[in-house]
This record gives C-alpha cells, structure tokens and sequence, in this order.
C-alpha cells in the first residue's frame, strides 16, 4: 500500500491562492446541496489547547478524507505555531490512504480562500479599503484572498501588539498599508473589514459600521468568543458557511441568540445557497453584510484533492510503501 507524503512546500507549490477560491466554490457548492457527508468535527481538549478531528465526503467528486488539527495558543512561548495540522486523503473505494499532507499551511490557505470568496459574491465591486484586525497568518491570508478578487489599494491594520502590524504593513506591495491603534478609526470608510483574531471579546464596535460594508469574520470557533458584537449582527444580513457548524461554535451568533437578541432566522443564507442560485448575495449598494466562518472539513479536502492531483501530476512529495 503506497501513500504520497507531502509538505508545506509541496503544498504551496500545488495550490495557489486563485486556485483555492475556486476550490471553495466546489466545496460550498456540494455541502449546501446536501451532497457532502460531514460530520461535526470532534473536539479533544487537554489543559494545553485543543484538537480538532475533522471527517468529509464529497460525493459528486468522490473524494474522503479527514484533517486533524490543534491549537495551542502556549505554543507562541516555545516559538512554535499555535495551530498544527495534517490532511489525509482516502481512497473513497478502498478505504486506502492515498496521501498524507501538511495541512498547517493548508488550513491557513482555504480559511483565506473562503473570505475571498465571500468578499466575491458580497462586498461592492468598488471596494477598495480594508480594515483587518489581526496580524498572524489568517490574517494574512484572509488579505492575500480579498486581493484576488479587489482591486484593494489600503489597509488598516489593528492588532494588539502594534509590533506585528507595523511588520505586515512594511512587508505588502502594491497597497497603502499602515498600522492604527484605534479600532473606529479603522473601519471609518472602510469596504471590506476582516477580523482575524483569537480576541474573545468583540474588536470594533458594530454600530459605527458603514452603509455598504462587508464584514468577514473567521477568528472565533467557540460559542463563548465574539470578534464582532451584537449591533452588527442586528444591523448585518448574516451569511454563513453551515448553520449546524455555526450554532456548535460561533459565539458571534450563538451569543446574540442566547441573549435573546435575535433568533436562529438571523442567518439569511449559507455560501453555497449563494452559490446554487437559492439565495441573493449582495442586494444593494448601502447593504451590510456579515460573513461568518467556522470553517468546514469540506474545504480541506477540496483543496486537499487539488494538491493531490497536481502532485501526481508533477512527481511532487514522496511516495511510501506502507506494507513493508
């Protein structure tokens, strides 16, 4: 039994961020069309972080297979990431495993991809200032993916440190990119505002929001987070990537719920009913919207699939005979 080995390089060198986006397409697609069998991910949590055990099946393209990834903010001591994953892709068939992936970078590029194609079917076409909150990876990926499909010509960048932003605003080209300090000044006339913290409390207040924003938020995964408050959620067309996952993990919803601020109804639409034509994306030019992601095992393997597949191609990574 022979399974290609794979590493972030390799990964890198497969699937680029255009590729991704249109991964996503695929992957929401099949999930709101109830075409994709996945269960709700598996926590295991330990006094260190937690681990994340994330199954998929995608029917109409017949690819399975699974991510385990952790989190472990304590890593950031060590000088290690706080988030390690891997993909495993399977044989639908057999059951056999055909590849073993880094899935650390993975993880990082279809969480960006999905917010690029949020902000495709959703922000104006004339959107061209951002504001992101956060610094890290996500950060960086959710920007890198909003390019792909704006011309984007400033960023704002709010982090905690203030250190990371100044180092994210000297490193991008092609774009007006400074740190601010303060979170309204931020997102005053800004189109498109990401939030890609760990903050657990909201990190701009949602009543200065704009006529016409779009919001991307991707940060919290707990039903005790919130990037974002309860005034947008009331003043914001809610889209989402899976109501299930949502109502498990997103404290940016979960929490206006709970208090009694809105009901389940606030979600208008999932992606992928966007992308099947069963919803309206963005309606009107003065809209807010807010896109919220937990993040799904149905974009792992589909980007999963498409590194798989050019790496046969091309002889990338290294091929394994298990059985010996």
């Amino acid at each position: 039994m022979q399974m290609r080995i794979l590493s972030e390089a390799d990964v890198r060198a497969a699937v680029d961020m255009p590729a991704a986006i249109e991964a996503m397409r695929e992957a929401f697609s099949t999930l709101s069309a109830g075409e994709a069998i996945v269960p709700v991910r598996l926590g295991l949590e330990t006094e260190f972080g937690v681990s994340l055990f994330m199954p998929a099946y995608m029917k109409p393209s017949g690819h399975a297979g699974a991510k385990v990834v952790s989190v472990n903010p304590g890593n950031a001591e060590a000088g290690l990431p706080a988030i390690h994953a891997v993909v495993l892709v399977l044989d639908p068939v057999t059951g056999c495993p055909l590849a073993l992936m880094d899935g650390t970078w993975l993880t990082a590029l279809r969480t960006g991809a999905i917010g690029g194609l949020a902000a495709d079917l959703l922000a104006r076409e004339c959107a061209e200032v951002v504001a992101l909150f956060g610094a890290g990876v996500q950060a960086r990926t959710q920007l890198a993916a909003v390019r792909c499909v704006r011309d984007i010509r400033e960023v704002r960048i709010v982090s905690p440190s203030g250190s990371s932003a100044d180092e994210l605003a000297a490193e991008l080209e092609g774009v007006e990119a400074r740190r601010v300090d303060d979170s309204a000044e931020a997102i005053a006339g800004a189109d498109i505002v990401i939030a890609a913290t760990n903050s657990s409390t909201p990190v701009f207040e949602g009543a200065r929001i704009e006529a016409g924003t779009h919001v991307t938020g991707v940060g919290s995964f707990t039903t005790d987070m919130r990037e974002v408050d309860t005034d947008l959620i009331l003043r914001a067309r809610v889209i989402v990537d899976q109501r299930d996952a949502i109502m498990e993990e997103a404290g940016d919803i979960v929490g206006p719920i709970r208090d009694g601020a809105v009901s389940e109804s606030v979600m208008a639409a999932e992606i992928g009913e966007i992308l099947l034509g069963q919803a309206e994306g963005r309606r009107d030019a003065a809209e807010i919207t807010f896109f919220k992601s937990v993040g799904n095992a149905v974009q792992d393997l589909a980007v999963a699939a498409r590194v798989l597949e050019v790496a046969e191609r091309d002889g990338l990574g290294v091929v394994v005979d298990l059985s010996r």
